[in-house]
């Protein structure tokens, strides 16, 4: 990326995070501030701005582009894109609550604020026209992402030729470490126990969130049955839970997708997943087969200290996924 921002963190954005984060607007999520909540310190806030201007800079920033960030979350990334000059951020996030926040919280002031879109949508059905997206970047969000070919099949459609797509994640699944933690974490958000692990807070399993849509669509059901059905779907969003109760009850077959231990969980209400894990290097291949120049980059951090930046430029030219937390992708459509 030539040009920089100065400063990195524009005014205007900073003291609309802070307005935005000591005083929530009414009706905002209230996993906002457990999101978001850390921004309001100096420190972290340069930090997540340099990540963020780190990653975008394999791309060649963001200056009158029109920029998807799917997987947004409450859109404070996408709302400093636009404070960096992108001519449109589309801001593609599946869970309700998030866009309806995000749309909130744009009042607090950011710049550009004109430029950004709160959508509520699937990634894996992006509403953009074909060769739209001058950028698409996925920001620790495709390993939630139910449908990642669907999303991959998108991302070569909405792109226009010489397009980039950015793939940021910290699920290495090439790190035996990490795929190791991550059974751990899968089995705890299906079946528990409740309470911390790595990141993460477990605090209802899939199977209760199952027992809550199930009692919520077949309220005559006893709290045993609930359970045996719960217990039986994993993997189900709501709309295959109710159908399979439904055939069931009607004399057709019991449902029978119990979870083992290294399934990967789904959430049943809004159907992601739980911290999917992937070879960054199979990312990059799947991309050229869909007409993409693609590399995977091993990634190490730096955002908060130079020197750990120029150490992770030596390491990313080096096969050092095996060690790796996290990984990119940068991938030029054709």
């Amino acid at each position: 990326m030539n040009e920089s921002p100065r400063p990195l963190v524009p005014p205007a954005f900073e003291a609309a995070v802070r307005r935005a984060v000591g005083t929530p607007p009414a009706g905002v999520d209230p996993w906002f501030l457990r999101y978001c909540g850390d921004l309001a310190r100096d420190r972290d806030l340069r930090t997540y701005a340099r990540a963020k201007w780190q990653l975008v800079a394999l791309a060649g920033g963001v200056r009158d582009k029109v920029v998807v960030d799917a997987g947004s979350g409450f859109g404070i990334g996408a709302n400093l894109l636009a404070a960096w000059g992108a001519r449109r951020v589309m801001a593609v996030e599946i869970h309700t609550p998030m866009v309806e926040s995000h749309r909130r919280l744009l009042d607090r002031g950011f710049p550009g604020r004109e430029r950004v879109l709160p959508l509520r949508g699937d990634v894996s059905r992006l509403p953009l026209r074909d060769r739209s997206a001058d950028l698409v970047l996925s920001v620790e969000a495709i390993s939630h992402y139910f449908d990642v070919e669907a999303f991959l099949d998108e991302c070569a459609r909405v792109l226009k030729p010489g397009g980039v797509l950015l793939i940021s994640d910290g699920n290495n699944g090439a790190n035996p470490a990490i795929r190791a933690l991550n059974d751990d974490i899968w089995e705890r958000f299906e079946i528990g126990p409740h309470g911390p692990i790595g990141d993460h807070d477990v605090q209802e399993t899939h199977v209760e969130r199952r027992e809550r849509v199930i009692r919520g669509g077949f309220p005559d059901l006893t709290p045993a049955e609930v359970r045996a059905y719960a217990e039986t779907t994993s993997g189900f969003d709501r709309a295959q839970i109710m159908e399979a109760i439904r055939t069931h009850r009607a004399g057709g077959p019991v449902p029978a997708s119990r979870y083992r231990r290294g399934d990967l969980p789904r959430d049943p209400e809004w159907g992601y997943v739980v911290e999917r894990l992937f070879d960054p290097r199979d990312l990059s291949r799947d991309l050229e087969r869909r007409g993409f120049r693609a590399r995977a980059l091993p990634h190490f951090g730096g955002a908060r200290n130079d020197l750990v930046a120029a150490a992770n430029r030596v390491l990313r030219s080096l096969p050092t996924f095996r060690f790796a937390r996290a990984f990119r992708v940068v991938a030029t459509r054709r």
